[in-house]
């Protein structure tokens, strides 16, 4: 029973306190790790993925101006609106119009030419919406003296049944 107890490893209570606390922590960090990596997979937003702050990158202002989305009526009635805007923010500010108009689109004529392409494109989808494939069917003046005469016999109907 000859044991050296010199050549026994001994820690204290503290050290393995320690040693499990820093386990600890690399285990909170990797399942942190895990759980981002699994974010920015299912991340719809480009602009969260791979770290981002959610925001597009600034870039031109003008540049994204540029961008008009085709709505029914080809942005015209946003245009529209934008003129009037820009007229009441000159009035507000006692500045000339056009210098507002340059300062958001970057001249007078790229505003008129985005106008007069928006009324094109509005116009024609207006023209294809009442070229027959939305149209009502017109009745003729015996069917609708028929349609007449049949509301007001169904509102007799129901007259007599209250």
């Amino acid at each position: 029973m000859n044991l050296d107890f010199m050549s026994l490893k001994t820690t204290s209570a503290a050290a393995v306190r320690g040693e499990r606390e820093t386990e600890k922590i690399l285990e909170r960090q990797k399942a942190q790790e895990l759980e981002q990596a699994m974010l920015s997979e299912r991340e719809l937003n480009p602009y969260w993925k791979d770290g981002g702050t959610g925001l597009p990158p600034e870039k031109d202002e003008a540049a994204s101006v540029k961008k008009v989305t085709v709505v029914e009526d080809a942005g015209l009635s946003w245009l529209r609106k934008s003129y009037q805007r820009m007229k009441e923010q000159a009035e507000r500010e006692k500045r000339n119009f056009e210098e507002i108009v340059a300062e958001r689109y970057g001249s007078m004529e790229v505003f008129q030419s985005r106008l007069e392409e928006a009324e094109k494109v509005a116009s024609r989808k207006e023209n294809y919406y009442r070229s027959g494939r939305w149209k009502k069917t017109d009745y003729s003046e015996s069917e609708k003296e028929k349609k007449e005469q049949h509301m007001k016999k169904e509102t007799r109907d129901e007259s007599d049944r209250n």
